[in-house]
């Protein structure tokens, strides 16, 4: 048996996966959200189309950050496994701006079909804003991880395509955590109080995310018995 494919090894390297992708969205994604909302409080509603696709347009440049961290943070620990990876940084930075594209169609469309003067709607039950951020998840998972898979499939010879359904299941059970911890300002007022769940949301939605991928992870770039090479 090859050492590296021990329980302990494929454990650790679970662990350190795990713990990526918590902090990484942590920095990333809670820098995109601080900063989407300072402009969502500073300018308002879009008014107008042009402010709709300007509004669009910010969230899918802040997604590169989100990209840039959680990219750099994912490589530091595939590189000790897969030391001949090369692009991983880029590709998550492509990915993210593409699967930011997608998720800010629907508000956009929001936006452009409701002008600021239009009666506010009621808002959908929470169960269904859930369903459907688990269907934006498992839409834009793929998405992400589409430009990664042809970093990944350089350096994983075989099953590198369980990268794309591994995003897809992630992303389904993680977006519902992040559309959940959003609701916490319909809580409280308190903005540290708001503060503390959206950090604890991000650490959640990442780690689950992680946890889901990693574990597709495991048996891509592990061996299963002696001698089988999967990188």
């Amino acid at each position: 048996m090859n050492p590296d494919a021990s329980p302990f090894w494929r454990t650790r390297f679970w662990q350190q996966w795990v713990v990526a992708n918590a902090v990484g969205e942590f920095v990333g994604l809670g820098a995109v959200a601080a900063l989407g909302f300072m402009a969502f409080k500073h300018a308002g509603e879009p008014a107008n189309t042009i402010q709709a696709l300007t509004f669009a347009a910010t969230f899918v440049l802040l997604g590169a950050f989100e990209g840039a961290v959680v990219g750099v943070a994912q490589r530091a620990v595939l590189v000790r496994r897969l030391p001949a990876l090369r692009g991983w940084i880029r590709a998550t930075v492509a990915g993210a701006m593409a699967a930011w594209a997608i998720g800010m169609v629907p508000s956009t469309i929001v936006s452009l079909a409701h002008g600021p003067d239009t009666p506010a709607q009621a808002e959908p039950p929470l169960a269904m804003v859930l369903l459907l951020a688990a269907g934006l998840g498992a839409v834009a998972g793929p998405l992400l991880a589409a430009f990664q898979w042809h970093s990944l499939r350089k350096v994983v010879t075989r099953r590198a395509w369980l990268w794309l359904p591994a995003n897809a299941a992630a992303w389904a059970l993680g977006m519902p955590i992040i559309f959940l911890g959003a609701q916490s300002n319909e809580l409280t007022s308190a903005p540290a109080v708001i503060v503390a769940v959206m950090a604890l949301t991000l650490l959640a939605a990442g780690a689950v995310v992680g946890a889901v991928h990693g574990w597709f992870l495991l048996h891509m770039v592990f061996p299963s018995c002696a001698g089988e090479n999967t990188a």
